[in-house]
């Protein structure tokens, strides 16, 4: 999924430092979250951002992307972000 932040694509006026202060407060914000997410790589390639990782249910991974379009409006970024539910088993394990 590649999200443009609107229509605009990365300022290429924007200083680095900005675009680093701008992760940093992503990543804090998605750390104090309800999902607590610590697990994602928030990496910079040139003018883009790449939030990579796995999290737990659809729900953090609709909390993080709002996340990432608030903190990172104007910027390029693209997001792999896949789902780990884990279900409980059927039945219990039945050992010999």
């Amino acid at each position: 999924m590649t999200d443009r932040g609107g229509e605009r694509g990365a300022d290429p006026g924007l200083p680095a430092t900005n675009i680093e202060y701008r992760i940093a407060r992503l990543e804090n914000r998605l750390a104090a979250g309800e999902c607590g997410e610590l697990g994602l790589r928030v990496e910079t390639h040139g003018a883009a951002v790449t939030v990579r990782g796995t999290v737990p249910t659809a729900v953090c991974r609709e909390d993080v992307l709002r996340a990432v379009r608030s903190e990172l409006a104007g910027l390029t970024v693209h997001t792999d972000i896949g789902i780990a539910e884990v279900v409980p088993p059927e039945r219990p394990e039945e050992l010999p």
